[in-house]
């Protein structure tokens, strides 16, 4: 069983290589991340020794699969692509979360984009707008 953590990307701006390199130079990995694709999906594995999360990249999401009842912003969040860290139950922990949301954060600076986070345990975490960041009512871990 897992915990899945998501980044709804508002628009296209990525594509799998590019991902790649973020991951790296992010999470400061000396080595080969684990690449695997599957149509429109790509899976990344080898962020740590002992692989406690995976990194799934869909490039295009399409209607009506890419909507999302947002209370952050009041209404419907439409986003193109998605990024989501699917983090082994047992190893879920706060600094995971945050190392993740702080992937977001980075990853935002890196692209011209909104980024609505959310997560299958709190709902929707934040949304990184092009200089802000608006937090849930509902996060305590912030």
């Amino acid at each position: 069983m897992s915990i899945c953590v998501y980044g709804r990307i508002k628009r296209r701006c990525i594509n799998e290589d590019l991902l790649e390199g973020f991951l790296a130079d992010f999470f400061s990995l000396k080595s080969n991340i684990i690449r695997e694709k599957d149509g429109n999906s790509v899976t990344y594995e080898g962020l740590s020794s002992q692989n406690e999360v995976t990194i799934s990249f869909i490039s295009e999401k399409k209607p009506p699969y890419n909507v999302y009842d947002s209370n952050i912003i009041g209404d419907e969040y439409e986003y193109v692509q998605l990024i989501l860290f699917d983090i082994k139950k047992e190893e879920a922990s706060i600094d995971k979360y945050k190392k993740i949301i702080e992937f977001f954060i980075y990853l935002k600076e890196k692209i011209n984009s909104d980024i609505l986070v959310t997560s299958d345990v709190h709902n929707e975490i934040c949304l990184l707008e092009e200089n802000e960041i608006i937090w849930s009512k509902n996060v305590l871990f912030v």
